[in-house]
């Protein structure tokens, strides 16, 4: 906890969120079109095709600009961002991983020279030499994938490197393989993806639609292919982890983002590639590599959703919070902050919150805080990981708490049930019941609700509200205004709305 803040105008997650995601897109390519480029080029020696030849070496300068010149510079800028995001966690990724990073950066050395020796070699190798240089390219460059898939998949399965703290237990971590086999087929369908960006470009109609169709079953194969890898994948997960993607919100909504947009990318690639590749075109392209960007953004989206709230699953929690510490709280002594702006409520948000919430942006504090007082936040701060959406322990003592509270009170949204005339009674009810209870409870699902207060009057539910905070040291005490408490009495009892 001991290391500054950074603050930007774009929420921390959202930044992190688009500089890998950008980088993996061109990162996986780098790996499939390595292979893509010796298959083709394989295939078209073996048939003597002069023009997919020459094709492919106007490709492969096209590959070695946007691989080399793009993949790099986003990948430092991934160093970069989570240095400074989320310093304690790139702190334990690179100490107990330093020699994995030193061999992937020895691989990534010798990937970066076999591809210009491939790209100025056309003409000057002779083919055999020519092809074995690529294979180095692409077996060097797959091997980095293996490398830092490692270390992904050991954030959020970690294994048996908590009670040991051996390299190999978390790098050969539960799923280590089948991710390796998954990204592998997405490697492929993002080279196939590209190659038909430049193929689309062609003017030899022939040489076109030979391109396309090449493409096309390399796309189509690889999607495939990678249905049994993700199910696999998914089968590695802890079932706590893996439930996650069929309950949880967002990481229910990142899968569905993946499934239908690689549904959507599978039947267009059959369909513009494989059936009607001479109608294909450079708009069709650039919707098919949309929609392969936002099948790699759900999985990308979901794998960081599930593995909330920790950086290090079970581990590391995404504020810098060490889950062994998180057994001593709450904290007795204010938390050290190694920045101070004068604000010690905005200090407090920019050490513990800022990682995944901004104050106006993506998972605003703004809005969440719509409409509540002071008290009750700074009741819910020390209660945060008991919410169904989970957040990591506050790791301040009460008066943190109450500074917190402060900050975000102050940059709260205005409360919807004065500035929205509009609204319904069940609309208000229902409001109420959300923000007052609904980070913890449903009504009838999950820690429900309903059974407590079915059956009671009005005065009886207004009793056993005015107690909740007496009953556990997880449910803090009724804090809202009458009206609220009126709304939320009508909306538990089913009373007239």
């Amino acid at each position: 906890m001991s290391f500054p803040a950074w603050d930007l105008f774009l929420s921390n997650s959202l930044l992190i969120a688009v500089v890998a995601i950008l980088h993996v897109f061109v990162s996986h390519f780098a790996i499939g079109g390595g292979l893509y480029l010796v298959l083709a080029e394989s295939w078209a020696r073996r048939r003597g095709d002069a023009g997919q030849l020459a094709y492919l070496e106007r490709y492969s300068r096209f590959f070695v600009l946007v691989t080399l010149v793009f993949g790099a510079v986003s990948g430092v800028g991934i160093w970069i961002t989570i240095g400074l995001i989320h310093p304690a966690g790139t702190r334990w990724l690179i100490t107990n991983f330093v020699w994995g990073w030193a061999t992937e950066w020895v691989m990534f050395f010798l990937e970066i020279t076999a591809a210009m020796l491939y790209l100025y070699g056309w003409k000057r190798l002779e083919p055999k030499l020519h092809l074995a240089i690529g294979w180095v390219y692409f077996v060097t460059a797959w091997l980095s994938l293996v490398i830092i898939n490692g270390i992904l998949t050991f954030m959020l399965t970690p294994g048996r490197w908590p009670q040991t703290g051996q390299f190999w237990d978390g790098f050969f971590n539960p799923s280590f393989l089948p991710a390796t086999v998954f990204r592998t087929c997405v490697c492929l369908t993002l080279a196939g993806l590209y190659a038909s960006l430049t193929a689309a470009a062609e003017p030899d109609r022939a040489l076109r639609v030979r391109l396309l169709r090449f493409n096309g079953a390399v796309i189509a194969g690889s999607l495939l292919l990678a249905l049994p890898a993700g199910w696999w994948y998914f089968r590695a997960l802890p079932p706590e982890v893996a439930a996650l993607l069929r309950t949880a919100r967002v990481p229910v909504l990142a899968v569905e983002v993946m499934l239908v947009s690689a549904a959507a990318l599978l039947a267009l690639a059959l369909l513009g590639l494989l059936v009607f590749p001479a109608r294909f075109g450079r708009v069709a392209a650039v919707v098919l590599m949309g929609l392969g960007l936002a099948a790699m953004g759900g999985f990308e989206w979901a794998r960081e959703a599930i593995r909330k709230p920790f950086i290090i699953n079970n581990f590391l929690y995404s504020n810098g919070l060490l889950m062994a510490e998180a057994a001593q709280l709450p904290a007795r002594e204010p938390l050290p902050v190694a920045f101070r702006t004068g604000d010690r409520g905005r200090d407090l948000f920019l050490q513990t919150c800022s990682s995944c919430h901004s104050v106006d942006g993506y998972k605003g504090l703004r809005g969440l805080a719509a409409g509540l007082d002071a008290a009750h936040l700074a009741n819910i701060i020390p209660r945060l990981q008991h919410y169904l959406e989970k957040m990591p322990p506050f790791p301040g003592d009460g008066a943190d708490a109450l500074a917190l509270a402060a900050f975000v009170k102050a940059r709260a949204a205005p409360d919807p049930l004065e500035t929205r005339p509009g609204l319904t009674g069940a609309e208000k009810a229902r409001l109420v019941f959300t923000r007052r209870c609904g980070g913890c409870h449903t009504l009838s699902g999950t820690r429900p609700l309903a059974e407590s207060f079915a059956g009671l009057t009005e005065p009886d539910a207004a009793d056993l509200l005015a107690s909740i905070g007496d009953f556990t040291e997880e449910m803090p005490p009724f804090t809202g205004s009458d009206e609220e408490r009126r709304w939320l009495i009508r909306f538990m009892t089913g009373g007239p709305k």
